[in-house]
């Protein structure tokens, strides 16, 4: 039943029909909607190997490469290319369409036959004509005319056997091969061929004769002929030859070094393995490129996929990669394509530069893009995996501000922060059981970066609150904040942050107190001179530390992006009204009192931020139901306030008294309006409408003189007192149950944006860091203070004793080992279990702990981590016992299904 019309067809069925109807527009309608020219059927054939295979179907093998398809697509059951598949068509329009695409392998065989063999056995008197222009098409794009086939025979051998086709048409086809410069007529079959030619068309001027034992004829264009034509072991022997007749060495050198590349290019896109070793041995320079080639010996290898000559390349000693070689991110691209050959292995390909120490599993490409965000962006799990386990940084940034973990996901993540927690193989009961927690994937490692030159404004510095503040603001991955791996992240960093941070929360109460006071006891005029004088000192000792400290933020942040956020803003406010407030100026007395409220309102928003900041649960999910019930009310009351304006007006016009009105003295024994509630201002009304919105009405004051102004009135009491006042309270009160429902996830909100303002304020995004930040002391205090990697945590990874007080341990790396290991290029972290390890200690040795009060509690990290640790060790070890017992009862269940099937041979027999 046809339901193409109805649009119910299936767009593969309309595919195949299309096809075979010869409909190129419903072919095309079925590609867009979706039909897979690639997809084999039952006989492992696709639509678009039978439109190469069919003659007059060039639109169609168009429409195909269009869509997708490759121009080397192979058949990986039959082993058979597309360019053997439209040389069975016959045509040449067929082929041509095939031939526009750049590489497309000739000379591939199948059956031991190139396509021009192919062409030269099906030659026919009826189909002559056009293998002769399918032929000189395939001669013309680069296909050589000396490959063999399995009795050693050359396309132009096969065309003087066949004797059926008519002579004009023979010797037509003959003249196109001895057009060929590079044909050979006397290398196979003792120069049959040659014979052959000289018999059957003596008038024909003939190549000259070559031979093999001449040292004259032996060439770098033979070598590249050679190899081409598929017989490595006579390549390999013509290489030794050519090698012996260079006398000098020094042209020896240049040859090996330049005119040896191209054999070293092909011999990789073939698959010759023994010819590229062979080629290498000669002491090729594996770094240079070919002239007119943009592609490298390494990367020309990735594009084709051939694992081996990588391998082997990746291995030689001399092998330098430049700075602008994308190795991973060109092999991403390719994981999912069909493989060019038998020898083209992409996944391979990727692990080899993955195992490499050469290769960067963090490499940028020109748009600051990273390996982990092409393979989430090409949507390959497997890849992202790969990478993830091989420590790549999920917090690299392009130059358009997106990470890859933004798209990445959560429950990937998830599983792979899961396997960032192991043990040490011990029980889980022994005093010296430990947990490892991993975090190379949060912490990016550099090379050596001593012998570079320091720059002023651009010192090697990383962000690494970068990947924590992106999960912060997704809503996907914001639950990832409470696995063991971040929480203990957090806390490795803020136990780093918390001197300078309560240094500074104890100053500035001390400020805000004293502020308060003196201003206080200053505007009431207080008897006790000494005490205003004590607190105005305090004061100014406060004023002078604000001051500081914000010429310290501006000296160390990076150009102006700093200096121009909210947050400096408000703290300049803050230090300009504090001098005025404090300075005996001589403004007037109502000036002076409106200085000093702006500057308590402003000590108290900087205090009560800072008091938010404070790593107490309690007090950060109250400071976040603040911050949400704020927001949410500012933007419903931005759109709701046109009411509020409306209504204003309404009253202005139907309450306010005329303006003869109010200049008439009022009558004896009238009561006196103090005009507010009269509406006779515009902005009085509003600011009155303001107040009824709250219920404060008032009414008795409102005049009603008729019956409008009866309806207006409980028209604003009705929807904008009842309707609009309790909608917003309703939001409200979400938005504070919402936060009270996830009051653990939001105290780690708010200690990751504590830790990346502070981090902020000494980098910018591209990991800048400011003047002072190039002084010793400032990048002593900044490594020592606040960078955990690679300084403090060497090796990336810490360890937990759950059944020693949850004791934090630092595993210590040998100085001489850590040395080499920073002048290593890129060289994958120990993982030593048995390395030294020193309990966590404060941030400095010479002060009590700053993250607790108590002494000797610092080391220990939150007994909630270590629980949901063991958790996720118990869950993997359940898991893996799971697993196990069903690969134990697969493996029974195939033996007795074996037993079966011989009990029932002995039966049967």
């Amino acid at each position: 039943m046809d339901l193409t019309g109805c649009g119910l067809s299936d767009p593969q069925t309309q595919l195949a029909a299309a096809l075979a109807n010869r409909n190129i527009k419903e072919f095309q309608t079925a590609l867009q909607l979706g039909a897979q020219p690639n997809l084999e059927d039952e006989r492992h054939a696709s639509i678009y190997e039978k439109a190469l295979s069919t003659p007059g179907c060039a639109e169609f093998i168009e429409a195909c490469l269009a869509h997708g398809c490759n121009a080397n697509h192979i058949n990986l059951k039959h082993n058979k290319a597309a360019i053997s598949y439209v040389c069975d068509s016959r045509d040449p329009l067929n082929l041509a369409v095939l031939l526009r695409r750049p590489e497309v392998l000739v000379d591939r065989k199948y059956g031991r036959l190139t396509p021009l063999h192919s062409l030269a056995k099906n030659l026919k008197p009826e189909n002559v004509e056009q293998v002769h222009r399918c032929m000189q098409q395939l001669l013309d794009y680069g296909a050589s005319p000396n490959v063999v086939d399995q009795g050693e025979q050359t396309p132009l051998h096969l065309v003087l056997r066949n004797n059926r086709i008519p002579a004009p048409a023979k010797q037509e086809l003959v003249k196109l091969f001895l057009q060929q410069p590079s044909l050979d007529i006397d290398t196979y079959r003792n120069g049959e061929v040659r014979q052959m030619l000289a018999a059957q068309y003596p008038e024909l001027q003939l190549p000259p004769q070559r031979s093999v034992n001449d040292d004259g004829e032996i060439d770098l264009e033979r070598l590249l002929r050679q190899l081409r034509d598929d017989d490595e072991s006579q390549f390999e022997q013509l290489l030794a030859e050519h090698k012996l007749n260079i006398s000098d060495q020094e042209n020896q050198r240049n040859i090996q070094q330049e005119q040896y590349l191209p054999l070293l290019m092909e011999s990789i896109k073939l698959g010759k393995q023994s010819a590229f070793e062979a080629i290498l041995q000669t002491g090729i320079n594996v770094n240079q490129k070919p002239l007119g080639q943009a592609s490298s010996a390494v990367e020309l290898a990735i594009i084709w996929g051939n694992w081996r000559a990588l391998e082997k390349l990746l291995q030689h000693p001399e092998l330098k990669l430049g700075p602008d070689s994308r190795l991973l991110n060109a092999v991403i691209s390719r994981l999912d394509q069909q493989p060019l050959d038998s020898f083209c292995d992409y996944s391979r390909c990727f692990e080899l530069l993955l195992d490499s120490p050469l290769v960067d599993i963090n490499e940028q490409d020109a748009s600051g893009q990273v390996p982990l965000y092409y393979a989430v962006k090409y949507r390959n799990m497997q890849a992202v995996q790969t990478l993830l386990s091989h420590g790549a940084y999920i917090g690299s940034k392009s130059v358009f501000g997106e990470l890859a973990i933004e798209h990445m996901w959560p429950e990937l993540l998830e599983q792979h922060f899961d396997s960032c927690i192991t043990t040490n193989a011990q029980k889980a009961g022994d005093q010296n059981f430990e947990i490892i927690i991993d975090f190379k994937n949060l912490m990016r490692q550099q090379p050596n970066v001593e012998q570079q030159p320091l720059k002023r404004r651009s010192m090697p510095a990383q962000d690494e609150m970068t990947p924590i503040a992106c999960i912060a603001k997704s809503k996907e991955l914001r639950p990832l904040l409470q696995h063991p791996l971040i929480s203990s992240f957090l806390f490795l960093k803020w136990h780093r942050l918390s001197f300078i941070f309560y240094i500074n929360f104890v100053i500035y109460t001390f400020f805000t107190g004293s502020i308060i006071i003196y201003t206080l006891l200053k505007f009431h005029e207080s008897s006790h001179s000494g005490l205003t004088a004590l607190f105005a000192i305090l004061s100014w000792v406060g004023i002078c530390y604000l001051i500081i400290r914000e010429l310290i933020q501006l000296l160390m942040a990076p150009k102006w992006n700093y200096y121009f956020s909210l947050t400096n803003v408000l703290e300049l406010a803050l230090i300009v009204l504090s001098i005025m407030t404090c300075k005996e100026s001589s403004f007037d007395r109502e000036t002076q009192r409106v200085l000093a409220v702006c500057t308590i309102l402003l000590v108290a928003l900087e205090f009560c931020l800072l008091v938010g900041s404070l790593p107490v649960l309690s007090i950060s999910t109250h400071m976040l139901m603040l911050r949400a019930v704020s927001s949410s009310f500012i933007k419903s009351f931005g759109l709701y306030s046109i009411f509020v304006v409306t209504f204003s007006l309404c009253f202005y016009i139907l309450f306010g008294k005329p303006q003869e009105q109010q200049e008439q003295p009022p009558q004896p024994g009238a009561q006196e309006d103090n005009g507010f509630n009269s509406f006779s201002k515009p902005i009085e009304a509003v600011i009155k409408t303001i107040v009824m919105l709250t219920g404060e009405f008032d009414a008795s004051s409102i005049k009603f003189d008729s019956v409008p102004t009866y309806f207006i009135f409980l028209l604003f009491v009705l929807f904008m007192t009842i309707v609009l006042f309790n909608l917003l309270n309703g939001l409200a009160v979400s938005d504070t149950q919402a936060i009270k429902a996830q009051a653990e996830l939001n105290g780690a909100i708010c200690r990751s944006n504590t830790l990346l303002r502070y981090e902020q304020v000494l980098m910018d995004r591209k990991g800048r860091t400011g003047y002072l930040m190039s002084t010793k002391p400032l990048r002593w205090a900044y490594e020592r203070l606040i960078r955990v990697y690679p300084n403090y945590l060497a090796l990336r990874q810490i360890s937990v004793l759950p059944n020693d007080g949850n004791k934090v341990l630092i595993p210590l790396v040998d100085p001489t080992e850590m040395r080499q290991r920073n002048n290593a290029t890129f060289q994958a972290v120990p993982t030593n279990q048995d390395c030294q390890q020193k309990l966590l200690d404060p941030p400095l040795n010479l002060l009590p702990c700053c993250c607790s009060m108590l002494k000797g509690k610092c080391s220990r990290i939150d007994s909630r981590t270590v629980k949901q640790a063991l958790a996720i060790i118990e869950q993997r070890s359940s898991g893996e016992q799971k697993r196990q017992r069903e690969q134990n009862t697969e493996r029974r269940l195939q033996h007795i299904e074996q037993k079966l099937e011989q009990l029932l041979q002995l039966l049967q027999k």
